[in-house]
């Protein structure tokens, strides 16, 4: 993220323009089948999300293992967290320092940490299903608000 230093020099080079664009692209490209992805695997309605996290026995599905469980949540908080690190990171450089930009980033770490955080407790507490699919669509959609607000700064 050295290149981010020299953000005052970004609209001399347009290179590093390309660059940090081609950089929020992929990381909206990311956002997308994230999303994509858990609605197939897990489901982000709330019938759908319950059947497949406890079960069904009408329809014969198991219930997800929580060792299942665990792995995907460590593999996506470690994803997740490093989009939203290179998404705040950019967009601090880009943006003048105001009292309204750090609660936008705070509120997107949140979101994501306690997204996490409520998909491993929706075995043991069934309620934290909704919580968890609002959590996860609500940071997918701070993260998607820095990626414009970042677009619109570069274009």
């Amino acid at each position: 993220m050295q290149f981010l230093d020299k953000s005052k020099e970004l609209n001399k080079n347009p290179l590093l323009k390309r660059v940090i664009l081609f950089l929020v692209g992929t990381l909206l490209l990311y956002l997308g089948v994230d999303t994509l992805l858990h609605n197939q695997q897990i489901g982000l309605t709330l019938t759908t999300a319950t059947h497949t996290i406890l079960g069904n026995e009408e329809e014969f599905l198991d219930p997800i293992l929580f060792d299942t469980l665990l792995e995907k949540t460590h593999a996506n908080l470690l994803s997740s967290m490093i989009t939203i690190m290179l998404l705040a990171t950019i967009y601090i450089r880009l943006t003048k320092y105001t009292q309204k930009r750090q609660p936008v980033i705070h509120l997107t770490f949140l979101t994501a940490i306690l997204s996490h955080v409520a998909l491993l407790l929706t075995q043991s507490y069934p309620l934290l299903i909704g919580i968890w699919i609002s959590l996860f669509l609500l940071w997918h959609l701070l993260a998607l608000y820095l990626s414009v607000i970042i677009l619109w700064k570069l274009r």
